[in-house]
């Protein structure tokens, strides 16, 4: 390992120190109790030993001794399995507290960045990092710490009890330990980079998975199965392969580092049992010595064996790390103050660019009065939707000012902001719960009667009563079991429940039926009154009622007037209005 990737893996782990710091304590206590666990462990061969030399190979075997001798070895069996599991238990309790801690931390931080981020990673990827790589973490405490500070603690200790027993045959013993060093750095290194590829190779199989369990109707509709089997079959087998590849690597390293212990040993009973007949060595010191390189090759087997552990801990660690580095790209100014809320949006030349050097707002300047209802509309790509993610702050301007009420939004706490603005959008995020807790948004504080009144000022309350147990109905997941547009009355009642000053409508009626929308567009009257209002649509009809109406294109505004106005001047909008269709068509 070269001193960058050194430098960056001690780094990696300095970011989760401060949860290992939180259970140092228990931490500390299982330190100790493996030293425990490793004296009473290593003291069973030495008792054998003096069994042995002592009570049993002499001219007159001492019956009652050797009974005592077999006794106190069975108390040392016991009290080494009490210790062991004690250890465990603690061991475990405090690895899943800091993994545990270490999740809620980083799904924390996850909600706090921009969608830049969720832009530019998919969410098969996050998945792994919040659930496999800490479940990854979980396993080096779990596992791979318990199983490396026993093997290390046995190894010196045996090196001590080898040395005390016969220094000279201990030496012949240590001549091992440079060519097993060698072997584990070699194997190592290989590892790495292999482990690296396993969990990259996961991380795209899951981000398939997510992404064609959420697109199955449009796979089934055109016959994709087949297509998308292969394709999944292809991630799977380049993930296998990696696997493969990284599981020959450990078996390799795991047998070569047992048949250099098996070749000890059968050197040692050579020679060994050699100086026993020469009357050099008794049998008792070969019994202990045979019985400690067992042990000795033990904790390195079992170091091996958690070499991936190890490896899968490294790269886990280094994407935890990477994601806890990264900063939110909207951050709220420190001793930001609200203003007076009243409605009023402006943009100030406004200019916004996801990728430098490719802006996709230009220029932009408007002013929208409070209450004032706006509509937006103009092609795909015009700049509409953009526009919107700069009053809600989901991005940042490149260049200029949005103001809400006279203060630019980056002066504004977050909290603040976005309790002032309601969004519908045209695809309806609902999840998992009951409908009274998804229009409230699982926040108990909001009382049920006010949930029921706004569903009733929607329109929404007929068909809720119909369900099965009303409001108390338990929805699946993104709610499929409801029409689109019963979809989206619950997103107008959620938006009435936290009563916003500031409504956006994103295409909220864009892929629905007349009759449909024609409910919703009563909806719309009724929580958008008192309120400024600013609709992103496709269709004409949905924007021909407003106080104002931006034509986009580009980026950039070309027209702005009323429905009649931009009608009366024959311009962009009278083309779109004469084609009778949906906008986007033509566009």
């Amino acid at each position: 390992m070269n001193d960058i990737s050194r430098h960056s893996y001690l780094s990696d782990f300095g970011t989760l120190a401060p949860y290992v710091k939180r259970f140092r304590l228990r931490l500390l206590l299982v330190f100790l109790l493996v030293i425990a666990v490793v004296m009473v462990d290593l003291i069973q061969p030495y008792l054998v030993k003096v069994a042995i030399d002592k009570y049993l190979v002499v001219r007159v075997p001492n019956e009652r001794a050797i009974l005592l001798m077999a006794g106190g070895y069975l108390g040392v069996v016991l009290l080494s399995f009490g210790l062991t599991y004690y250890q465990e238990i603690l061991l475990q309790y405090a690895g899943q507290s800091i993994v545990r801690a270490i999740r809620i931390d980083l799904f924390r931080h996850i909600q706090t960045l921009a969608l830049r981020y969720f832009d530019q990673n998919s969410a098969g990827r996050i998945i792994t990092n919040v659930v496999s790589d800490t479940e990854a973490l979980n396993n080096f405490f779990t596992q791979f710490l318990s199983s490396t500070l026993r093997g290390l603690f046995s190894l010196v200790l045996i090196m001590g009890f080898m040395v005390q027993l016969d220094l000279k045959v201990a030496l012949y013993c240590f001549i091992l330990i440079p060519l097993v060093v060698s072997i584990a750095v070699f194997f190592q290194r290989r590892m790495r980079s292999i482990n690296t590829e396993v969990r990259a190779r996961l991380g795209n199989a899951i981000a398939f998975l997510a992404e064609n369990l959420q697109g199955m109707p449009i796979i089934q509709i055109f016959r994709q199965e087949a297509k998308q089997q292969k394709r999944f079959d292809e991630r799977n087998r380049l993930l296998v392969r990696a696997s493969i590849r990284e599981n020959w690597y450990f078996l390799l390293f795991f047998n070569v580092t047992e048949l250099l212990g098996d070749l000890g040993i059968a050197a040692l009973i050579w020679f060994g049992g050699q100086a026993v007949l020469g009357g050099a060595l008794s049998f008792g010191v070969l019994y202990a010595f045979i019985g400690y390189i067992r042990r000795f090759f033990q904790p390195i087997n079992t170091i091996s064996q958690q070499m991936n552990t190890f490896q899968s801990t490294l790269v886990a660690t280094e994407r935890i790390a990477a994601t806890l580095r990264e900063e939110p790209d909207i951050r709220e100014r420190a001793g930001a103050v609200p203003p007076v809320i009243r409605g009023e949006v402006r943009f100030d030349r406004v200019s916004l660019a996801y990728r430098p050097g490719h802006p996709v707002l230009k220029e932009i300047r408007l002013e929208i009065r409070p209450g004032e209802r706006v509509g937006f509309v103009g092609a795909t790509g015009a700049g509409k939707s953009s526009l919107m993610n700069l009053v809600t702050r989901f991005y940042d301007a490149s260049a200029g000012r949005v103001v809400i009420d006279g203060k630019d939004v980056r002066d504004w706490p977050l909290e603040a902001l976005r309790n002032t603005i309601g969004i519908v959008q045209q695809d309806v995020t609902l999840f998992s719960g009951s409908v009274l807790d998804n229009i409230r948004f699982f926040q108990e504080g909001i009382a049920e009667e006010r949930v029921r009144e706004a569903c009733r000022l929607v329109g929404a309350e007929p068909f809720i009563l119909r369900l099965a147990q009303g409001y108390h109905t338990q929805l699946s997941e993104r709610a499929a079991t409801l029409s689109a547009g019963e979809r989206q009355l619950l997103s107008f009642a959620r938006v009435l429940v936290f009563d916003p000053r500031i409504l956006i409508l994103d295409e909220a009626t864009a892929s629905l039926d007349s009759r449909t929308e024609e409910v919703l567009q009563r909806a719309i009257h009724r929580v958008s009154a008192g309120r400024t209002l600013l609709v992103i649509a496709h269709r004409l009809a949905t924007v021909q009622e407003m106080d104002r109406i931006i034509v986009l294109d580009q980026g950039r505004i070309i027209e702005s007037g009323t429905h009649d106005d931009l009608l009366v001047r024959g311009g962009h909008y009278w083309q779109l209005h004469q084609s009778g269709i949906l906008l986007d068509e033509a566009v």
